[in-house]
C-alpha cells in the first residue's frame, strides 16, 4: 500500500500545482502568464482522471490517462500556451507519477515461478536371454514363493510328540492276560 500512497500524494501535489499556477495566472491578466487558463483547465482535468484511476487501485488506466495529460501538455506547448519553465515542471511531475505507477503496475503483476519437474531416471529392462533362462527364473520363483511359504510355518511352533515311555513287564508276568502264568511259554 505504499506505493499506492506515494502515487495518491504525488498525484495529489501535481493536482495542486496545477490548480495553484492556474489561479495565480487567471489573477494576473495584465501580465504573461506562464500556463493559459485553457490549457491549465484541460491538464487538471486529466490529472484528476489520473487520480481518481490510482486511488481506485486501476493503475493501467491511470497510467493510460497519464499519456493524456503528457499529450495535452505536448499541445500546449506547441500552441504557447505554457512557458517552457511551467512546461518543464510539469514534465517533471508526469514522469514521477508515470514511474509511479509503471512500478505499482509491476508489483501488482503476479509473477508466475517455474516449477522445475523432476526427469524420470531411465529405466532399464533386463535381457530376457533363451527360454531356458527365462524357465530357470520361473522355476526359481517358484521356489522362492514356496519358500516364502515355509517360512510362514517355522513363525509358528509346533508342539512335539514325545512317546511315553514303555512300561517294563515284570517277570512271570502273564502274557495272556489271565493273571497266572500256567505254562512256561505263556509266561515270560
Amino acid at each position: 500500500m505504499t506505493a499506492t500512497r506515494t502515487i495518491r500524494t504525488r498525484l495529489v501535489l501535481t493536482v495542486a500545482g496545477l490548480g495553484l499556477a492556474g489561479s495565480l495566472l487567471t489573477g494576473c491578466a495584465g501580465t504573461t502568464a506562464a500556463l493559459d487558463p485553457a490549457a491549465a483547465a484541460d491538464l487538471q482535468d486529466g490529472v484528476l482522471k489520473v487520480t481518481s484511476a490510482a486511488a481506485a487501485g486501476d493503475f493501467l488506466t491511470a497510467q493510460t490517462e497519464l499519456g493524456t495529460v503528457q499529450t495535452a501538455l505536448t499541445a500546449a506547448s506547441a500552441e504557447d500556451a505554457v512557458t517552457a519553465a511551467r512546461a518543464a515542471e510539469i514534465q517533471t511531475a508526469i514522469d514521477l507519477v508515470g514511474a509511479d505507477l509503471a512500478a505499482s503496475i509491476a508489483a501488482s503483476t503476479p509473477v508466475e515461478v517455474p516449477v522445475e519437474t523432476p526427469t524420470p531416471e531411465p529405466v532399464s529392462t533386463p535381457d530376457e536371454g533363451n527360454d531356458d533362462d527365462k524357465k530357470d527364473r520361473d522355476k526359481d520363483k517358484k521356489n522362492d514363493e514356496e519358500d516364502s511359504d515355509d517360512s510362514e510355518d517355522i513363525d509358528t511352533p509346533t508342539p512335539s510328540v514325545t512317546p511315553a515311555p514303555a512300561t517294563p513287564e515284570t517277570p512271570g508276568t502273564d502274557k495272556t492276560g489271565t493273571g497266572a502264568c500256567e505254562k512256561k511259554d505263556d509266561c515270560e
